[in-house]
């Protein structure tokens, strides 16, 4: 004889959309509490709708039938035990229980292994269940009598199909524990791969523009690894450059121990740098560990071995340059100056990476204090550069920066939203001043705390075609770089009265929407408009009776320039600045050396960063698009063996 089912096809079906919607509820949506609770509110209902309607066709079911609805039950109820599961495990949950720190990390952590591992153990059971049982033939449940006795052939198909999918789902499971236990104990694996960065865009061109020849020692053991490697990023500058522009020479310290001698070499691994001859000639020296196996760690030199030559290039093919930087008014290089109700409201933001690329790009730092700046900028001065100030200036130094940019100075002027936001006498020079409010963005944002206040932590791709901007242009465009908490900059008309004013050029804006948080509510009111905001512009003006004109660089967002810190690909902790290139191309074109601007190449890991949106994309992708496609597949070959199965039955 044979059975209809009770309980149609959907019911399963029901419950992973249901499943659906709490996962969009609790992730997708999670930062809007409207959207949230509805949700998740409905995705429970009909969770709790379809167990309830399994249960009443479970009772109204006998025989194998009511064995198999029993099995897809019990399936409904663990998936409804790891929602609660999840429940105690959430904010609410852990206050509920009144658990503390660091009581409440570890609880938070076991549940969420818990809850995953039930509801993916109770639901692949039944998906592989389903999946037997089919959908065009399901109304025929085949249930045969022998002696008054029903035989639930069909049920002991469904039972053993379950505890495949149950064991199934506990060895998905398990990858869960594996990386909640690797995350408690701080393991890593390097599996990443290995490259010696090769000569960057910045490297070519210092060579190429200098007037000297260059001539490259290298002093490693006869075979060795890390000497090709060496090799192979000179020979590779070599080929693009005038024959005898580039010479490379391999030397044994040993062996030729009087040129070993000569340049100090001590140890393998050392390369020396050579521009010109005799008195004039002048040498840097670079290091790499010679053993292979060490350079493929993740602060392996070879990794950015482009940097470390770029910056001994700098040092080699020009006279050092000096970079003033203003103390005294409470900016992030000069903390200490900050008055001391300030320090409370305004967050420590180290600049010690922004210092080291200045050195690296062969600058000498030094502090412009009151004393000196009222007087004027030395004349030494190469830069000069303001980093967020706190306290405004005073007249005095005002008319020094003005005098500097009178005569051809270079300025760097850094803003900021909880700083000083005035240019005090230049807003009438460059025409241009800080927009008040708070740059924020309610779509595009890093999910950094799953706080509104996540709404000031943006990124933007939106440079512009100039000097300073172009390595931003190149290597940054799909990625783009970091905001936080940044302001933003307006233009208004230059003096009419001036025949001759200074050119301006947006280099950086924000995103379209984006927009300035007026009232700190990290919200967007109707009077917020949402635009492309001004975030950095170049100025360059003609000074009359001078060879040089004067330019200044002015940013609306210091942490473009303080350290960032984040994990790469590995879980190290590396660190940056978030602007990348930024600050080099910008040192490059404020001092008129926009011949050797261009990306400088690392093999290094960044910090990985997403945006909300991202994070949305990915997290749909790797959820719910792979197990469509496997689903999918699978039904395809189901159907397609089922109609081959039929036609064969027909003939």
């Amino acid at each position: 004889m044979a059975m209809r089912t009770a309980s149609p096809w959907w019911a399963s079906l029901a419950l992973a959309f249901g499943i659906l919607l709490f996962l969009m509820g609790e992730r997708f949506f999670s930062h809007l509490e409207g959207g949230r609770f509805a949700l998740t509110g409905a995705a429970v209902l009909l969770i709790v709708a379809v167990t309830a309607a399994r249960a009443w066709a479970m009772l109204g079911s006998s025989g194998a039938r009511r064995r198999v609805e029993r099995n897809l039950l019990v399936c409904h109820a663990f998936t409804l035990l790891a929602l609660l599961i999840y429940l105690l495990s959430t904010d609410w949950g852990i206050t509920k229980l009144g658990l503390k720190e660091p009581a409440a990390t570890h609880f938070h952590g076991a549940l969420t292994v818990l809850y995953m591992v039930i509801l993916i153990a109770s639901n692949m059971p039944l998906l592989i269940i389903e999946l037997s049982l089919g959908t065009a033939l399901r109304d025929r449940f085949d249930v045969r009598t022998t002696g008054g006795e029903e035989a639930g052939v069909e049920y002991f198909r469904v039972r053993e199909l379950g505890w495949s999918g149950f064991s199934l789902g506990l060895a998905m499971s398990f990858l869960m524990v594996t990386c909640q236990v690797a995350s408690e104990r701080n393991l890593q694996t390097d599996v990443s791969y290995f490259k010696t960065s090769s000569p960057g865009e910045s490297s070519r061109k210092i060579v190429e523009t200098a007037s000297d020849q260059l001539k490259v020692l290298l002093f490693f053991p006869d075979i060795n690894e890390v000497k090709n490697q060496v090799k192979s990023y000179f020979d590779a500058m070599s080929s693009d450059m005038p024959s005898g522009k580039v010479t490379v020479e391999l030397h044994d310290r040993l062996v030729d121990a009087e040129l070993a001698g000569r340049y100090k070499v001590t140890k393998d691994g050392t390369i020396i740098l050579v521009r010109g001859a005799g008195d004039k000639e002048k040498s840097q020296t670079l290091e790499v560990d010679p053993d292979f196996s060490k350079s493929r760690t993740s602060t392996s030199k070879l990794r950015n071995f482009d940097r470390e030559v770029n910056s001994a290039l700098l040092k080699l093919m020009r006279d050092k340059r000096k970079a003033y930087l203003l103390v005294g008014h409470g900016e992030l290089n000069d903390r200490d100056s900050m008055p001391s109700e300030l320090k409370g409201q305004i967050p420590d933001k180290p600049v010690t990476i922004f210092k080291r690329r200045l050195s690296d790009l062969n600058y000498e730092t030094k502090n412009l204090g009151l004393i000196d700046l009222t007087k004027d900028v030395p004349e030494d001065a190469t830069v000069v550069i303001v980093f967020a100030p706190t306290v405004p200036l005073a007249p005095a130094e005002w008319a020094a920066l003005s005098r500097y940019l009178d005569r051809g100075g270079r300025l760097m002027y850094i803003l900021d939203p909880v700083g000083d936001p005035s240019l005090g006498p230049l807003e009438q020079r460059f025409a241009l001043k800080m927009v008040p409010g708070h740059l924020t963005d309610e779509r595009l944002y890093l999910p950094v705390h799953g706080k509104p206040t996540d709404h000031r932590v943006t990124a933007t791709n939106q440079f512009s075609p100039h000097a300073s901007t172009g390595s931003l242009s190149r290597t940054s465009a799909d990625q783009g770089i970091r905001l936080t908490d940044s302001g933003a900059l307006e233009e208004s008309p230059f003096d009419p009265k001036l025949t001759d004013p200074p050119r301006r050029t947006v280099t950086i804006r924000s995103m379209e929407t984006s927009f300035m948080d007026q009232n700190n509510n990290f919200t967007r009111d109707p009077d917020e408009k949402q635009q492309k905001w001004i975030i950095a512009e170049a100025i360059e003006g003609p000074n009359p009776g001078q060879k040089t004109n004067f330019r200044a660089l002015v940013f609306a967002d210091a942490d473009l320039f303080a350290d960032l810190f984040g994990r790469n690909q590995l879980g190290q902790v590396v660190g940056g600045l978030g602007s990348g290139p930024l600050l080099d191309d910008s040192i490059k074109w404020l001092a008129g050396e926009e011949a050797v601007v261009g990306d400088v190449v690392s093999e290094d890991d960044k910090p990985i960063q997403h945006t909300k949106n991202e994070d949305v994309v990915w997290f749909t992708l790797m959820l719910i698009g792979a197990p469509i496609v496997v689903l999918a597949a699978g039904l395809f070959g189901t159907r397609r063996r089922r109609i081959e199965k039929k036609s064969e039955v027909t003939k």
